[in-house]
Order: structure tokens, then sequence, then C-alpha cells
């Protein structure tokens, strides 16, 4: 029962963390566009495409290898601690590198010279980001303390914004104060990680590092094409189509975050468990992701459905428009998340055995068949290719993951 009220509270704590990203966020939209205009605010959208990918980086693969690492090591505080350290080492190495390469291509690029003042600023916000020790909390199931400091992320990011961003050229000042904050967040949690696990500082180990880095790379390069794939479709939408069918799929997707934000914070909410499963033998793993998938389908499903038979009202509200063509295309939008409900069990197993090569291979090989898809079904179907297109992605990611997890029982 103690392992049930953990991963409940996790759930709880990372639902309130995704819950407060998405709505003082999209308060804060009217506001800032209001300040500095629109045309500003499309290019602090372009300068943030590259700041958010600096986040990518500097995440790389430790929210699924720091959370395993820590979730077998929680109770021996001498390697916790060199676990914690190295890792935040790591995570601010990535971080120099990644501003480094993007200060280079700054000075080589006109396109992005002309953007300059907007990046520089800008760069705090992937170093806040490196002292944001979610991965931690996960693991150790404290997910309470990650939801506090993000919603103090936000909320202190929504003040300075209120408070500073007063006139057109202050939009330069966004990326920065974002960052301030996050710095502000990512020190109160480095304390209160030091503090509840008596961490010891322990000096950067320079193979522990670059064996993180090494042994990850996998697992970014799928987090890389996670955002690759977000990111390409809208770019193949605008070039081939228009800017009102782009927006018209821009608020669909944004309708159908909260349910991918469901699946997520319920992969994460687990997964320290299932770690510990895996070190039991493969029936105990099954057996536990039987029971909690079971019980979560119920929910998860019952959100979808609900979305779907609400769309048309969703859509007038949130686009303005709610006619056939639109309700349609977003209902079978919804099945993206159906499926990707379906690939979590095998999901976990994979991600728990370490299998990190069968993982990234499908999302790699996802990402061109993403490439082609989106390309080809846009070209002479617009949105509905488009959506037909992630459907047919999604089912690759689905069939390549339920076989790779099957091929780990054959070996087991």
């Amino acid at each position: 029962m103690k392992v049930w009220r953990q991963i409940l509270a996790n759930f709880l704590s990372l639902g309130l963390l995704k819950a407060t990203d998405a709505i003082v966020l999209i308060l804060l939209i009217p506001y800032i566009v209001g300040k500095v205009g629109i045309v500003n605010y499309g290019m602090l959208a372009f300068v943030t495409v590259f700041l958010n990918a600096g986040k990518t980086l500097v995440d790389y693969g430790f929210q699924i290898s720091g959370v395993r690492s820590v979730a077998l090591a929680r109770e021996q505080r001498g390697q916790l601690s060199a676990l914690f350290w190295n890792i935040l080492y790591a995570r601010l190495a990535l971080c120099l590198v990644f501003i480094l390469v993007i200060g280079i291509a700054i000075q080589c690029i006109p396109y992005l010279k002309a953007r300059e003042w907007v990046f520089y600023p800008g760069f705090l916000l992937p170093f806040g980001h490196v002292l944001f020790a979610d991965w931690f909390f996960i693991a150790v199931q404290k997910a309470k303390v990650i939801a506090w400091a993000n919603l103090g992320v936000k909320l202190m990011y929504a003040a300075l914004v209120l408070v500073i961003i007063r006139k057109p050229e202050d939009f330069i000042l966004i990326p920065a104060l974002q960052g301030l904050a996050g710095l502000a967040a990512g020190g109160w949690i480095l304390f209160a990680a030091i503090r509840q696990y008596r961490l010891t500082w322990t000096p950067p180990d320079r193979g522990s590092i670059l064996g993180f880095i090494r042994s990850d790379f996998r697992l970014f390069l799928s987090n890389l094409s996670v955002e690759f794939n977000s990111s390409y479709s809208i770019l193949m939408l605008n070039i081939l189509t228009t800017d009102s069918l782009t927006g018209y799929f821009q608020v669909m997707n944004k309708l159908a975050q909260p349910l991918r934000f469901l699946l997520v914070i319920f992969s994460q909410a687990i997964f320290p468990v299932v770690c510990r499963k895996a070190e039991e033998g493969w029936s105990a793993v099954v057996l536990f992701l039987k029971r909690a998938y079971l019980f979560f389908c119920g929910p998860a499903l019952g959100a979808i459905l609900l979305t779907a038979l609400f769309a048309q009202p969703l859509l007038s509200v949130f686009a303005g428009r709610s006619d056939a063509f639109l309700v349609d295309n977003f209902r079978l939008y919804l099945l993206v998340p159906v499926l990707v409900l379906l690939n979590i069990p095998a999901t976990q197993l994979l991600l728990a055995y370490e299998r990190k090569t069968a993982y990234t291979a499908v999302f790699l090989s996802a990402m061109a068949v993403k490439t082609l898809s989106d390309y080809l079904m846009i070209r002479y179907w617009g949105l509905r290719g488009l959506v037909l297109s992630c459907l047919i992605v999604e089912a690759w990611i689905l069939a390549g993951l339920w076989f790779a997890s099957v091929g780990r029982r054959r070996v087991g």
C-alpha cells in the first residue's frame, strides 16, 4: 500500500507541475503580445526554439538514466552524493557546449546575428535549467518538491514580466526573466536535496561525467527526435499550406497537450518503482505494470473521450471556428494520445532494462518515417494529411516499442 500511495502522491504532484506550466504561460500570452507587439513576439518565439533545444541538451538522457540510477542507489548515501553532483556537472558541461555552439552560429549566420541581443540574455534559461534537479526528486518519489518549485518559477516569472515588460523593446528581456526565475528555483531545489538527503559535495569525476554522456547519447537522440517531430510538422504545414491552417493545427495540438501531460506524469510516477521491480525479475515488473496500467487506463481513456465529445465547443472557444472539417480532424487527432497510452508498458520495460539502443532505434526510425510522411501527406491532403501522418508515425512507434520489448522477454 505504501508503494501505491507514493505513486499517487507523485502523480498528483507531477500533475500540478504540468498544470502550472500550461496555465501560467497561456495566461501571460495576451499581456506579452499587447506590450511588445506581434512582430517582436514572433522573433521571441524563433529564439525560444533554440533556447528550448538548449534545455533538451541539458536534460540529455538524465530524465531516464538519472531517475533509474538514483532510484537504485537511494539508500547508499555516498553513491547517491556522487551521482547527484556528477550529473549536475555533466548538465553544466552540456550547457556550456550549447552556449559556445550557438554563440559561434550567431557570429557566422547573419539571420541569427540580427537577433543576437535576444539570444544573449536568453542564455540564462538553459543555465537555470541545469540546477532544476527534477530527475532527483522524481527518483526518490518526492515529486511534490519540484511541483512547488515549479509553481514558484512560474509565479516569479509572471511577476517579473508584469513589472518589467512595459514597452516593445523590452521583449529581449523575457527569456532572461524566465532564466532568472529558473536559477532561483534551481538553487532552492539544490539546497533542498542536499539538506533532506544529507548529500556531501563531491568533486567532478571526469570518468563518471564522460560515462554519463556516452551512455546516454542514445536517449538524447530519442529526446531530440521528439523535439524534431513537433517542430517539423508545424514547419511543413506552414510551408505547404497556409498560416491559418497552421494556426488551427496548433490550437488542436494545445488542446490535446493536457492529455499527453497525463500520460507523461503517469510514466514518470511509476518509473522508479518499475526500475526496482526489474531488479526482482521479469515476472515482478510485469505484474506491477499490469496492475498500475489497468488502473490508469480507465481515467486516461475517459479524459480522451470527454475531449472528443466536447470538440466542437472547445474549438469554438479557442480557435474561433468549429465547422465539421475542423471538428472531424480534431477528433481523429485525439487517437494520437490513445496510441501513446498503448505504448507505455513497452517503453517502461525497455528503459527499466536499459535497452537504450532498441528504444532509440525506434524513435530515430520514426523520425525518418515522419520526415517523408509529413511532406507527402500534407502536400496532397493538407491538414487532414498531417493528422493521418501523425497517426502513422505513432502506430510505427507503438509497433516498434512492443516488438523490442517482446525481444527483451525472449532474451530474459
